[in-house]
């Protein structure tokens, strides 16, 4: 791709929404589906330098790509800690918000214009460097108990609405605001009961009282795209704390249904998929009491500012 003689790489008209989009889509027609894969013997998908969790859609375009350990560095932090890439590796992408303000003059008066951006810059993984510093090479993950891991998630949810265990059907009711769920005993075992818990958990924190998705609080049609967004929020954010609790995520690789709609899905919609990850991050950081960010890596802002200042575009990027 050429860029005019006066203008930067940073300046060209990318449309990274459909660049992260065509990259899920890529996945899901391999039959890979990115939200279900587990970065439990990984380890959460992180920088290597700064030790700080890449998010929301980051999390599944770095956990795609099946490193032995998701660690990852710019690369320009590869260059600062001594460190080079092997001969022949590539960067891989991921996205952050770029927020832009502008004074605008109206009817006399000065407004603040703020304007956001998609992103992207590149990241190599551990693997795919050389002398790198010995006191950064991984540690093996420690080992500890998953059930008594989400049984802390659930106690610990701020604002936790009312859990109440009734009849056969698992469900969030949002106008009263508590979830229903079946006995334990009636689940395979406690891993399946967790897994459909923590998918209502998240709806949860779509309630007005929480984070106030309006996909939830409002009444949206079944089958309708507020519908399909809601639950593929709550789809993601269950894998999500999945992976946090060290519990398996079931195989979907072979549901052909499953995969066909949420390509059609994504087709149709080249924000979707950033937006409901986006929103599954918020929620599963709600439900862990972490401090949330605007999406976008600013919590990451060293990182993102090293990245912006060695941009290249690459024709395979694209």
């Amino acid at each position: 791709m050429e860029t005019k003689k006066n203008e930067t790489p940073n300046e060209v008209n990318i449309d990274v929404y459909a660049i992260v989009t065509n990259r899920i889509i890529e996945l899901l027609e391999q039959g890979t589906i990115p939200w279900q894969i587990p970065w439990t013997d990984r380890g959460m998908p992180r920088n290597l330098i700064s030790k700080r969790p890449y998010r929301g859609i980051n999390t599944l375009l770095l956990n795609s790509l099946d490193f032995e350990h998701n660690l990852f560095l710019t690369w320009k932090q590869i260059k600062t800690v001594g460190g080079s890439v092997l001969k022949g590796e590539k960067g891989h992408l991921i996205v952050f918000n770029k927020m832009i303000e502008k004074t605008v003059e109206e009817n006399g008066k000065s407004n603040i214009d703020r304007q956001f951006f998609l992103r992207y810059y590149k990241v190599f993984n551990y693997a795919q460097c050389k002398d790198l510093p010995v006191e950064f090479a991984p540690n093996e993950n420690e080992l500890f108990d998953k059930i008594a891991t989400c049984d802390v998630i659930v106690d610990d949810m701020q604002n936790r609405p009312r859990i109440q265990v009734k009849g056969k059907e698992a469900y969030y009711h949002p106008g009263e605001d508590y979830i229903n769920m079946p006995p334990i005993k009636t689940f395979r075992n406690a891993e399946s009961y967790y897994s459909v818990l923590f998918h209502e958990l998240v709806h949860s924190t779509g309630h007005e009282s929480r984070l106030h998705r309006k996909e939830l609080v409002e009444k949206i049609v079944f089958g309708s795209e507020g519908y399909s967004l809601e639950e593929l929020v709550a789809e993601i954010g269950a894998c999500f704390l999945k992976s946090h609790s060290g519990l398996p995520i079931e195989d979907l690789s072979n549901n052909a249904a499953y995969i066909n709609n949420w390509l059609q899905v994504l087709r149709n919609d080249k924000r979707f998929i950033i937006k409901a990850s986006s929103r599954a991050q918020r929620a599963v950081e709600y439900i862990l009491n972490v401090k949330s960010e605007v999406e976008g890596e600013k919590d990451n802002k060293e990182e993102v500012l090293m990245a912006e200042k060695e941009f290249e575009l690459e024709e395979d990027f694209v």
